[in-house]
């Protein structure tokens, strides 16, 4: 195996995204095994797999009921870039191939790089930082980056920005984002944050407010303005973060606004409440352009995939 066969089978690995829904189980386990790779550790039990997993899917996935570490630490041999190994037959489930929780804890499965992988890991150390930004970049927000990198132990980790681009030109994980988005979004909002208006400049260079996406782009989310909102950093980080979001006012005011929602699990001190819950039921800026604000669709996939709800009750 060859670096490029690594990097191809990275940008074609299968996630489940039917209607834009979220399934960062398989990135997540990879981001976690390149992290234990670079710590000197290879095999991976399940029965340690099954409680990082599920932190990591609690803090950087969609708000789900459940979060099942079995089907990701099975299924994703399927890339070609995973392997498990058991002391002893595993039972199946009725429905499908799938070994059960419990015979993958009875049988002490243990998953790990395949050897080739690995070899082509020990072979060319720069590969891991460059697998893992390709995994960040396709299925995460980039404000989630370094959280996660620290999350998995890769922050001391730097990305290759200099390493020699691969021989064959390989499928981008994502599409290619559209460098005239951030101009559009901020343009439309005054270069200012929609939310706490904090507009600071040193010189000419607006610092600290950026076009936040609330469809991801990596998830199918358009490069387009009514997809974005201008935001300080810190209002950017919490909105990916699912701790608020965006809706829309009910028709029957007088004037209909987008407001700003907080989810009942977001909580802290003084700070929270200053810069977070004091703008609970409260609208954003309205962009200059009134057809340039927020689109339905966009608000609706971040209340599914990303909002950490429910909303707060509001007061009256």
């Amino acid at each position: 195996m060859t670096a490029d066969d690594v990097r191809s089978r990275l940008a074609t690995l299968r996630v489940h995204q039917s209607g834009g829904r979220r399934a960062p189980h398989k990135p997540l386990l990879l981001l976690y095994a390149l992290g234990r790779f670079v710590a000197g550790v290879e095999r991976l039990p399940f029965s340690k797999v099954e409680s990082v997993l599920r932190g990591l899917l609690r803090d950087f996935g969609p708000l789900r009921a459940q979060y099942h570490a079995q089907y990701p630490f099975w299924r994703l041999q399927t890339s070609g870039l995973w392997t498990v190994h058991a002391d002893g037959p595993l039972r199946t489930r009725a429905s499908n191939t799938d070994p059960t929780r419990t015979s993958l804890h009875a049988a002490n499965a243990v998953g790990q790089f395949t050897q080739e992988t690995l070899a082509c890991l020990r072979r060319e150390p720069a590969l891991v930082g460059e697998a893992a930004a390709m995994l960040l970049e396709a299925h995460f927000a980039p404000s989630l980056h370094d959280e996660i990198r620290t999350a998995v132990g890769l922050d001391l980790l730097a990305s290759p920005a200099t390493a020699d681009p691969p021989a064959a030109p390989l499928r981008s994980p994502s599409r290619r984002r559209d460098a005239a988005f951030r101009e559009a979004v901020l343009r439309a909002y005054g270069y200012r944050c929609a939310v706490c208006g904090f507009e600071t400049r040193v010189g000419h260079a607006l610092v600290g407010v950026d076009a936040a996406h609330l469809w991801w782009h990596g998830h199918g989310g358009p490069d387009d303005v009514r997809n974005g909102v201008a935001l300080c950093a810190l209002h950017h980080r919490l909105l990916d973060r699912g701790a608020f979001t965006l809706t829309r006012s009910a028709p029957a005011e007088t004037r209909v606004e987008t407001l700003v929602e907080v989810a009942e699990d977001a909580h802290g001190g003084d700070g929270f409440r200053r810069w977070l819950l004091d703008f609970h039921g409260q609208p954003i800026a309205s962009p200059v352009q009134p057809a340039d604000r927020v689109s339905e669709p966009a608000m609706t996939w971040h209340r599914r995939e990303v909002f950490r709800g429910p909303a707060r009750p509001t007061a009256r």
